[in-house]
């Protein structure tokens, strides 16, 4: 492990996305890329007065997460959900709607595989729509995007086996996610 203690500089397996359609079977993010974040899209503004001052004003955000690079896998408890949304041309809330849990940890996921790790972060609803469908000879890919569609639930967050457990802030008691069907494998890793 990277001695990051020096340097202060945290390493980015420490950040992370999983996603589930029923809050019972995650799927961790970001196997197949190098770069995955949310983008906050701030809609911001500088307004200028009759008097010549000039005010800022943030009007708020509207956060995206394009998965770009998701490489379709069958152990992916997402995958039929992501397929169903291509298969058909989706929109509506049932099938659209999922549940995305952000989380900033001691260490990298990875090595949740021999200990708990714990951290910072949020839950909240968004709605997913596939951007493409098909890819190149690498995989099947179904890039797609995750829009937040309501307030965000901060807590606290335990990995063990890359199983996310999240309790929020204030609670009593702890909002066990369940283990991602893709751990239940004997693959080794089961980033998405």
């Amino acid at each position: 492990m990277p001695d990051t203690a020096k340097t202060g500089k945290i390493l980015r397996g420490c950040r992370a996305f999983w996603l589930s359609f029923n809050e019972t079977d995650w799927t961790c993010l970001g196997k197949d890329t190098d770069d995955l974040s949310i983008e906050l899209n701030p809609d911001t503004e500088q307004v200028k007065n009759v008097q010549g001052e000039v005010t800022f004003v943030n009007n708020g955000y509207t956060p995206t997460l394009s998965n770009d690079s998701y490489i379709a896998r069958r152990e992916d408890a997402i995958y039929p959900h992501i397929q169903t949304i291509a298969d058909t041309l989706a929109t509506d809330d049932e099938r659209t709607s999922a549940t995305l849990l952000v989380a900033t940890l001691t260490e990298e996921v990875k090595e949740s595989t021999t200990k708990t790790l714990t951290g910072k972060g949020f839950t909240v609803p968004v709605k997913v729509t596939v951007d493409s469908d098909g890819g190149s000879t690498s995989g099947y890919a179904i890039p797609f995007t995750v829009s937040e569609d309501g307030g965000r639930t901060q807590g606290t967050v335990s990995v063990s086996n890359k199983v996310p457990t999240f309790t929020p802030e204030g609670g009593t008691s702890p909002a066990a996610l369940s283990e991602p069907a893709q751990t239940k494998s004997t693959s080794k890793s089961n980033l998405s």
